[in-house]
């Protein structure tokens, strides 16, 4: 089957392009064409050596004149490379293709099934609580069906407009073996000071930016260093705020108990560094960072938003506190101190993640969809027709 995967962001770093970065290699590997229809990004080189096909269309225009010049495109695609399956990844580009495929004069049909080319949007979040009065309504309209990453996303969108019988949830998976592979070697530790054992190790791996809440765990940590002097807080990723994040350490005077790691590429072995890892942010939807957190078998805190719920067990798997409750996030952090505890609780993480978000289970669910909304049965090749 031939596959349209519609970004509306560069393909950059991001949880949606490692997303379609999975999904363009799994499915290229079953035997399924993969197309992206994305700008130029850090990642986009990755991504065609994924396998994917790379189409220059820029869904992220601001004038009449780029809709519309995004639509041409588009169907132009569609046409010349026999597309048999459109997937939007937004409710933008799930707009784009119901204009270019049912409102503009001429749909297209898979010539092999009859059936016109099919629209399958997935919904990874949408985080400005303004866009629910009509990204419901929107998507009912515009997809012909749409997955949902989380339960906390769908139920959202139930709410606003959405026919419960038009959509599905499918978690998005991780690649477990990657993470349980990663080993704690002290080595690997002395580059940053840490020495496992002795150091309780606490830890985030997240752009540093307003929503990820960096301010709130390093006042937390303030307050669990002077119980627990033997602590650290592990900081890893880049970002517009870590100037500031770096000036708050300093002001506290922990610049000999929290690491700044930058831009790490090797997150399983920056995630095997720690004993708890620390999710602060003030706005998530379905965090990737967490479960990957729980895929290298590490106990997590998270915030009591989104759905949070959904990734961390509260008591079994970890812990959820009150979004930037500083006091409530030093008491969770200070509660996950016992190191028996904490192992107990990342191995539940383990169980958890291999139950609910294996890699494996989530591209063949994909997979399903795609070719029971296609009408194909294997990944066959068909031609386009106008209809």
């Amino acid at each position: 089957m031939k596959i349209l995967y519609l970004m509306t962001e560069p393909f950059g770093i991001g949880g949606v392009q490692s997303d379609v970065l999975t999904l363009t290699e799994d499915l290229t590997a079953k035997g399924h064409i993969v197309y992206v229809a994305t700008t130029d990004g850090v990642l986009l080189k990755e991504l065609i050596g994924k396998g994917a096909i790379h189409v220059d269309i820029d869904f992220h225009f601001s004038a009449a004149s780029q809709f519309v010049r995004a639509l041409k495109q588009l169907r132009e695609v569609v046409k010349r490379e026999g597309i048999e399956l459109v997937a939007p990844q937004s409710v933008r580009s799930s707009m784009v293709a119901y204009a270019a495929l049912r409102l503009m004069p001429y749909g297209y049909r898979v010539a092999s099934t009859s059936r016109r080319v099919p629209i399958v949007t997935t919904i990874h979040n949408i985080h400005n609580p303004k866009n629910f009065k009509w990204a419901g309504r929107i998507l009912r309209q515009s997809a012909d069906f749409i997955i949902f990453e989380s339960n906390y996303e769908r139920n959202r969108l139930l709410a606003n407009g959405l026919p419960p019988e038009q959509s599905t949830v499918i978690h998005s998976g991780i690649d477990l073996d990657r993470f349980s592979t990663a080993s704690r070697t002290a080595d690997f530790a002395r580059q940053y000071g840490l020495e496992p054992g002795k150091h309780l190790i606490f830890g985030i791996v997240a752009r540093l930016s307003e929503e990820k809440g960096h301010n709130y765990l390093v006042d937390a940590f303030a307050k669990v260093v002077q119980s627990k002097p033997e602590t650290r807080l592990l900081i890893v990723g880049d970002g517009p705020l870590l100037g500031q994040t770096k000036a708050q350490v300093a002001r506290l005077g922990l610049q000999n108990t929290v690491i700044f790691a930058g831009m790490q590429r090797d997150i399983p072995s920056h995630l095997a560094l720690l004993d708890v890892f620390v999710l602060s942010s003030t706005r998530e939807s379905f965090p990737l960072s967490a479960r990957e957190a729980m895929a290298a078998g590490r106990c997590v805190i998270a915030p009591r938003i989104g759905g949070c719920g959904e990734v961390v067990e509260d008591g079994v798997t970890g812990l959820l506190f009150t979004a930037a409750d500083v006091d409530d996030l030093a008491a969770k952090m200070l509660t996950l101190s016992e190191r028996d505890t904490v192992a107990a609780m990342g191995c539940a993480g383990r169980q958890r993640a291999e139950r609910l978000f294996s890699r494996h289970v989530w591209v063949d669910g994909d997979e399903k969809v795609y070719l029971d909304w296609s009408g194909l049965t294997s990944p066959s090749t068909a031609s386009v027709a106008l209809s």
